[in-house]
């Protein structure tokens, strides 16, 4: 599912965002960050795409902007804990702030599940416990909980992995603005340019 790809959703702008004080880095770590996250952050819609509002809102950033609509799915559908919500404002190119309800979606906690002999994948220069990017991904499924709908892979936490139930519950419910990546495709950019 390639929703994101549509040229009529909205994006969000890809200049980071100064009210993080320096700490945006930690919404892709799987950590609590409610103590820290700024009241009434608004983040900017992208004057160069689109303009449709989606239930997951596209980004340079890895974060998972979501509607009050897939946050309550999420609620329901994740054992409480998983993820916290930290709310967010839309404000449109033309600098008006919108009325609809938008979350950050920071999945809590990391799993480590890579296998390591059946991955090919490329570590990080500057982050040396993170992988940098993966030709192949390749999950040893015993070490991930049996209750994980949505988890971070603590080798690379900026990624998020959705077990196939909750995906399909999420396309059912007919959320918009979400890429869905099956695991065996996970890395294939990387593997036509190496040619393997």
């Amino acid at each position: 599912m390639n929703d994101d790809e549509d040229e009529s959703f909205a994006w969000l702008d890809s200049h980071r965002k100064e009210e993080l004080d320096g700490k945006g880095y930690l919404l892709n770590e799987g950590v609590p960050c409610k103590d820290w996250f700024p009241e009434g952050l608004i983040f900017d819609l992208s004057k160069e795409r689109g303009s449709k509002l989606t239930d997951s809102i596209p980004n340079t950033f890895a974060l998972l902007v979501v509607s009050a609509r897939l946050k309550g799915l999420l609620e329901k559908e994740t054992p409480q804990g998983t993820i916290e919500f930290l709310p967010v404002r839309l404000r449109t190119p033309r600098k008006k702030v919108l009325d609809a309800p938008y979350f950050i979606a920071n999945v809590l906690g990391t799993v480590a599940c890579m296998d390591v002999k059946k991955s090919d994948f490329t570590m990080g220069r500057i982050i040396k416990d993170q992988v940098q990017h993966f030709r192949r991904l390749v999950l040893q499924e015993e070490k991930i909980p049996k209750n994980a709908k949505i988890f971070r892979l603590a080798e690379r936490s900026r990624l998020i992995l959705i077990r196939e139930d909750l995906g399909q519950t999420i396309v059912d419910e007919d959320c918009t603005g979400m890429i869905f990546q099956e695991l065996e495709d996970y890395g294939s950019e990387f593997r036509e340019r190496a040619g393997t």
